[in-house]
């Protein structure tokens, strides 16, 4: 038996069930709620996307923020939002110079994890 989730209106992802959907709870083992959890967090992660300034200030000030950092001459900086969008997995935003990016990945990354995530995305090529 399968079940659809629906993450995204253009993706429909199936899922192997071994257990009723309508008593979930009831017979779900700690194994199959583990995978579906890892599974969530692993489709909430999101490539890094270019932004504006005011996109990256507004999220700056909707809370304070988690693991606020900046490269040493200042020309990089990151954050994250404290509030988790699934598990472990929260919004991200940093700046390369002039240049604004949002991801969204896991929680634990260092600032400089961030920055070679967006680096990878947006300046492979260039020297």
């Amino acid at each position: 038996m399968t079940t659809a989730i629906h993450c995204a209106p253009e993706k429909t992802v199936k899922l192997p069930l071994t257990y009723s959907v309508a008593d979930t709870a009831v017979h779900a083992s700690a194994e199959e709620d583990r995978d579906y959890w890892q599974w969530r967090e692993k489709e909430a992660i999101k490539a890094p996307s270019e932004i504006d300034v005011y996109c990256f200030h507004d999220a700056l000030g909707l809370m304070y923020p988690m693991n606020w950092a900046t490269s040493e001459n200042g020309e990089c900086e990151s954050f994250m939002l404290a509030e988790m969008y699934c598990g472990r997995v929260t919004d991200i935003y940093a700046r390369i110079g002039v240049r604004y990016f949002h991801l969204r990945d896991y929680s634990h990354l260092q600032h400089a994890q961030i920055m070679a995530r967006v680096k990878e995305e947006f300046y492979q090529g260039r020297k």
